[in-house]
């Protein structure tokens, strides 16, 4: 191979380490946000840059040489590293975190709960970003991120907030009407739909789908791209609409909203809080820490 004696970027570099972390390039330009030949072109020039391959290209993915995984590994701790820097310092300046969260989990669950959080630490300033798609997921300005969808996330540090758990919620009165129908019934019911713009989680396909269910192959009923809309048709009684448990549960306990039936259903892919390195600055702990321990619990939806 000709030797290139150009310089490696740090772009480039993250670039490598998704690689390797994702096994293929779609994997990698996925979890980058960008397409899978600007990660070929980043590959191909580090390959040219140290003269030697880093990849073995094969029909099923990539797989690292020797002197790929040597090179990952000091990336990955070098990174951790320097994240961990970045962060401390940006604490130290400012003692604020930047929250960045759907506009439903805002709306719907932290919102009533910040205040708390504020009395305990007003040391700590908050300022909450609301994104309802996960790009820009670990490339942002935040600090802290609890996204939509279900990742891959490489290079974040992962930690459970809580389970997906999902069941029927309307209107009260609307929700005793069909409270004791069959779910094949339910096919029948006026549906609320949400458009998602990121890999789904649940929608009412998958739900009828889960219980054994035939269905049409389209659905009929009110579709919105935005959950808190999805939710405010439900308490007008538009409709009956999936309910993310600790999205939903508090407007329950309000008796602004009723269960539909007793059927729930939990998922493998629990909500994650995201943040830069497993060691943050003292500023984004307190904010993680707090986020856990006021986190809903599983036994919601029971």
């Amino acid at each position: 191979m000709t030797q290139d004696h150009g310089r490696a970027n740090d772009g480039d570099l993250r670039i490598l380490l998704a690689a390797a972390r994702a096994g293929t390039f779609t994997g990698a330009a996925e979890a980058a946000g960008i397409g899978q030949s600007a990660v070929s072109h980043a590959i191909a020039r580090l390959e040219r840059a140290l003269g030697a391959r880093l990849f073995e290209r094969r029909s099923t993915g990539v797989s690292l040489t020797e002197l790929g995984r040597r090179l990952a590994d000091e990336l990955e701790s070098g990174f951790d590293r320097i994240d961990r820097a970045v962060d401390a310092a940006r604490d130290d300046r400012r003692h604020s975190v930047t929250l960045s969260v759907s506009t439903s989990l805002a709306a719907l669950w932290l919102m009533p709960r910040l205040a708390s959080f504020k009395r305990d630490r007003p040391d700590v300033e908050i300022s909450l970003h609301t994104n309802d798609t996960d790009r820009g997921v670990g490339r942002d300005d935040a600090d802290v991120w609890i996204p939509l969808g279900r990742g891959p996330w490489p290079g974040l540090h992962q930690r459970t907030f809580c389970a997906e758990q999902l069941i029927l919620v309307a209107a009260p009165e609307l929700a005793a009407e069909w409270y004791d129908a069959p779910v094949e019934r339910l096919v029948e019911a006026p549906m609320l739909h949400l458009d998602q713009r990121f890999r789904p989680r649940f929608d009412w396909n998958q739900w009828f789908d889960h219980f054994g269910v035939a269905r049409p192959r389209r659905l009929t009923g009110s579709r919105s791209n935005d959950y808190s809309l999805i939710i405010q048709a439900a308490v007008e009684g538009q409709g009956l609409a999936i309910g993310w448990v600790h999205l939903v549960a508090d407007l329950i306990a309000q008796g602004r909203l009723g269960r539909v039936g007793d059927r729930s259903v939990e998922t493998e892919h629990p909500f994650l809080v995201l943040t830069r390195t497993s060691t943050p600055g003292p500023a984004v702990a307190a904010l993680v820490d707090w986020l856990l321990a006021n986190a809903p619990k599983s036994h919601a939806a029971q």
